[in-house]
C-alpha cells in the first residue's frame, strides 16, 4: 500500500479514493431513497434530472470555447454530472497508474505534475468516449423530456428552508414521468414562509428560481 502513496502514484491514489467514496455516498443514497446524483444536477440546474442540460444562451451556443460549450462536448446534461465525475476519476486513475508503470519499466517514474498532465491529456478524449457510451446505454425516450416551465403547478416537498423572500431554498418534486426534480425555490410575494418537509406548490418561475405557495389540504 505504501506504493500508492509515493510522490509519483499519489494524485491517482487520491483519484480513486475519491472516487470510490463518491461511489459509495451514491449508493447509500439511492438505498435511503434520495439520489445524490439528482440533487447534484438540481443544484447545477440540470434540471431534466440525469438526461437533459439546461437551457442554453445565445452566447454561450456560439462559442465554441465558452464553458457550456466544453460541457455539451463532454456530454454534461446527457449523462449525470456525478456519474460523469465518477467516470473522469477513475478513468484518470487508471491511467496514471498505467503511465507511471510503462515509465518505471522503462527509465523510471514520471515526476508527478508531468505525470498528471499526460494523464489528463488521455482522460479527457476517454471520458468523452465513454460518456457517450453511458449516453446511449441510458433508456432515453423523448417524450419524456420535460422542460423547467412543465413543473409550474405541480407540488413539491420542502428539502432545504425554510423557504421565504430571502435566499432560495430547495425543494423536491416529482414529474408526471415519475422522475425526481431537486429544484431551487422561494416564497413567492405575500406567500408565508414554508418550513423543511412542508408540501408546497410551484405556482411561477423566476430565471432559475421557483415561486412557491403552501399546497392546499386537496393537493
Amino acid at each position: 500500500m505504501s506504493a500508492f502513496a509515493a510522490p509519483a502514484l499519489f494524485p491517482f491514489t487520491l483519484a480513486a479514493l475519491v472516487m470510490v467514496g463518491l461511489v459509495l455516498v451514491e449508493g447509500i443514497s439511492l438505498v435511503i431513497g434520495h439520489s445524490l446524483s439528482d440533487l447534484v444536477d438540481g443544484l447545477l440546474g440540470q434540471e431534466g434530472g440525469a438526461g437533459h442540460g439546461g437551457p442554453e444562451t445565445g452566447a454561450e451556443a456560439s462559442s465554441a470555447l465558452s464553458p457550456a460549450s466544453w460541457l455539451s462536448w463532454l456530454n454534461v446534461g446527457r449523462v449525470p454530472f456525478l456519474i460523469l465525475l465518477i467516470v473522469a476519476l477513475a478513468v484518470f486513475a487508471l491511467i496514471g497508474f498505467a503511465l507511471q508503470a510503462a515509465a518505471s519499466a522503462v527509465l523510471g517514474p514520471l515526476p508527478g505534475a508531468g505525470a498528471v498532465c499526460l494523464a489528463l491529456a488521455v482522460t479527457v478524449p476517454v471520458l468523452r468516449q465513454s460518456s457517450r457510451t453511458i449516453a446511449r446505454v441510458i433508456p432515453r425516450d423523448e417524450s419524456y423530456a420535460i422542460t423547467a416551465d412543465d413543473l409550474i403547478g405541480t407540488t413539491a416537498e420542502v428539502t432545504l428552508g425554510p423557504l421565504d423572500a430571502g435566499l432560495p431554498g430547495q425543494v423536491r418534486a416529482v414529474d408526471r414521468y415519475g422522475n425526481a426534480h431537486f429544484l431551487r425555490a422561494r416564497a413567492a410575494p405575500d406567500a408565508p414562509a414554508m418550513a423543511r418537509g412542508e408540501r408546497v406548490l410551484l405556482v411561477d418561475r423566476a430565471e432559475a428560481v421557483f415561486l412557491a405557495v403552501p399546497a392546499g389540504p386537496d393537493l
